[in-house]
């Protein structure tokens, strides 16, 4: 088998991808049901990456580092091709439908091909570039397949939970992880190093899928002005940005992105939304590469681990457009400290990820600007302040990216700077009143036993994180020779951006802080690892290091998947709590939609409909580009007085269970009986069982 491999030259290789490329083709054409969804995902995903890292010939870089390039540079490529297509309007009526996806795609990929062909002619092996080398020889087989498992319970789990309420095996499956991650860890040097990356993707995975399978339709906040954005663009098969001024219209990533993977495998757009899971799992796997350069494998899957178990991350399908950046980012990242990839080519590929970050989502890049300009600027501040010469080695790579980034924004981007200049003018109009908002940040504001937990064990994840950055203060010159400089002066700017939201506030709120520590992870993440070792030495009980770090992120996993709110009996989580208090506001029942369906093909154009707050995305989901269209108020219940005329619509958190949500953005959900006043001298019009509609 492997001298078959051996002998399976450049061209043999091309032409089976090129292959695979056609069958899709057909697939796509034929409309075959469920082929067409996946090999859809599997060909576009894989292929235009593969194909461009046999360009750069890169074909002998370790495997799992393969993996999470080969899938940024595809996604890349579906969006830099959708802007190329879409920029041809009015020539193409409609470039984001599917011939002209298909035909301009196809043309690309076989021009990547014959060139990749051309560069490997003479020195390529298949064998070095599937270079999954697992001997398992001595080594444990159970441990490596049992995490393929998790996947699977997630799927199943959130089927019987939407279809019955049942939640067994999303409880089994949320208590059986930290048990095998406690289980390889006392295996040790039992278990193969590919155990290691293996399980973590998979953990990721599963808990993307829980969250993101939870009900037919989308869950959180942003996402439905994401989707409602992509909705505008597939309407026509045409992303403008005129059609909608707004932050979220201008990113590529929910627009372009989905409307051509939607052209190309003609699955729901809502599923297009969840399908991203896959996409987002690969993005621990970034963290684990970039850690293991400094640290040992184990030591860097833990690290791995404390970003996939970020609140933040379980529930990263609410914004879609923030996973595809970071994912981005934290390619970059890798590519700028990763060694076995010449300059050039490391330059080339940073620029394609970071060019792609300030197409994806605005505000992760004004950030990653903030973080990756020192270490551009390095080598110049080294050049001058110490060998007493000017060094330029990384201005090409600035300018170019300046120009783009000017570029993107005189042309598309205007609202996402103007969103940024207001952030910018409140915080300095905010900066002399902090208050709640510091007390926020610190985690100081306690509500019951759960929220306690859960700030506390936030607390120590940070406390630990400060021990790890002052051993690294203490023992610089130790440090020095273990990690690149870049990355230590990298460190300490992530501190001293988390350290503004203390003295300014208000970015808090207009960016909170828990998705700026979420992209932080690229750099704190093995700190938390070295503060544990340090934390291990004060204690005087060096080898208790892996048993602190267990302890931590196996309670950081509770926190983030609300099971110290199930067990302490107060239902919370969206996903497995059929009565838990984000589901009530998050979950969209498939009876709402029909009610507001309704609502569409019956509504008088004078009159207004009023909602509580989540009534909002009920609408936003029931009528997608359209939704806005109506009149609709969902401020009747905070406002709490009588209206004389208009719809009062009803979801199923006020028919079946008697509560309502006032105001959309917070929590705070009250008894419907105190609002009766709002329906003297109204009919009912409409019932379906979970939604109601009042005139």
């Amino acid at each position: 088998m492997l001298d078959k491999i051996n002998n399976f030259g450049i061209k043999k290789w091309l032409v089976t991808l090129i292959s695979i490329l056609f069958i899709t083709d057909i697939i796509i054409l034929l409309d075959v049901p469920f082929l067409r969804e996946f090999m859809t995902f599997v060909s576009f995903t894989t292929i235009p990456g593969i194909l461009i890292l046999h360009v750069l010939k890169l074909n002998k870089i370790e495997f799992v580092k393969k993996i999470v390039l080969l899938v940024g540079l595809s996604v890349a490529f579906l969006i830099f091709m959708g802007l190329l297509l879409n920029s041809l309007y009015p020539i193409i009526l409609k470039p984001l439908s599917l011939m002209p996806v298909l035909i301009l795609s196809n043309v690309i990929l076989i021009i990547l091909a014959f060139i990749a062909y051309i560069r490997n002619k003479n020195d390529f092996n298949l064998n070095n570039f599937l270079n999954l080398n697992i001997n398992l020889k001595g080594k444990l087989v159970s441990p490596l397949i049992f995490p393929a498992l998790f996947p699977f319970m997630a799927v199943f789990g959130t089927y019987l939970m939407n279809l019955t309420q049942n939640n067994f095996i999303l409880l089994l499956m949320l208590i059986l992880i930290p048990v095998y991650i406690v289980i390889i860890t006392l295996l040790k040097d039992r278990i193969h190093d590919a155990t290691y990356p293996f399980a973590l993707w998979t953990i990721a995975l599963s808990l993307l899928l829980m969250h993101g399978l939870t009900s037919s339709y989308l869950m959180g906040r942003d996402v439905h002005y994401e989707y409602y954005s992509f909705q505008l663009a597939l309407q026509s098969f045409h992303w403008d940005i005129n059609t909608y001024l707004n932050p979220y219209n201008a990113c590529l990533s929910i627009t372009i992105l989905p409307t051509i993977l939607q052209s190309l495998s003609n699955l729901n757009g809502e599923y297009i939304f969840k399908i991203f899971s896959l996409i987002g799992s690969f993005i621990p796997l970034v963290v684990y590469i970039v850690s293991k350069k400094y640290l040992e494998n184990k030591y860097a899957f833990f690290a791995g681990l404390l970003f996939s178990f970020q609140l933040f991350f379980v529930y990263l399908l609410g914004a879609v457009r923030q996973e595809i950046a970071i994912l981005f980012f934290f390619l970059a990242i890798m590519i700028l400290f990763t060694a076995d990839v010449s300059k050039t080519i490391k330059k080339i590929l940073f620029v394609i990820f970071m060019v792609s970050v300030v197409v994806s989502h605005y505000t992760t890049a004004y950030v990653s600007f903030i973080l990756i300009l020192p270490i551009l600027l390095m080598p110049f501040f080294k050049g001058l302040f110490i060998d007493k010469k000017l060094k330029f080695t990384n201005f090409d790579v600035i300018i170019l990216l300046f120009l783009f980034i000017l570029a993107w924004y005189l042309l598309f981007g205007k609202v996402q700077a103007n969103a940024g200049s207001q952030v910018l003018q409140s915080t300095i109009a905010g900066s002399g009143d902090r208050g709640d908002y510091v007390l926020g940040v610190l985690g100081i504001v306690l509500k019951s036993v759960p929220n306690t937990i859960s700030v506390i064990v936030h607390d120590l994840i940070f406390v630990t994180i400060g021990i790890g950055l002052l051993t690294i203060l203490r023992n610089y010159k130790k440090f020095i020779k273990q990690m690149d400089p870049e990355y230590i002066v990298v460190i300490f700017v992530s501190i001293i951006l988390l350290v503004m939201f203390l003295v300014l506030p208000y970015i808090s709120v207009a960016y909170d802080a828990v998705r700026l520590f979420f992209q932080l992870l690229i750099f704190l993440a093995p700190v938390f690892i070295i503060g544990a070792m340090k934390i291990a030495k004060i204690i005087k009980r060096p080898k208790w290091d892996i048993l602190i770090v267990l302890v931590l992120l196996i309670s950081l996993f509770s926190c983030a998947t609300y099971l110290q709110y199930h067990f302490y009996g107060e239902p919370y989580s969206p996903d497995y709590d059929s009565n838990g208090l984000v589901r009530n506001e998050a979950y969209i029942y498939n009876q709402e939609v029909i009610g507001a369906t309704w609502l569409k093909d019956n509504y008088m154009n004078n009159y207004t409909t009023y909602s509580e707050g989540r009534g909002l995305i009920v609408f936003l989901t029931a009528y997608g580009s359209g939704g806005t269209n109506m009149n609709l108020n969902n401020s009747l219940f905070s406002w709490n007085k009588t209206v004389d005329e208009g719809y009062i619509y009803l979801g199923y958190l006020n028919v079946n269970k008697n509560k309502v949500q006032p105001v959309y953005t917070n929590l705070n959900m009250q008894n419907m009986s105190n609002y009766s006043n709002l329906f003297l001298r109204k009919s009912k019009i409409y019932d379906n069982g979970g939604s109601q509609i009042w005139l």
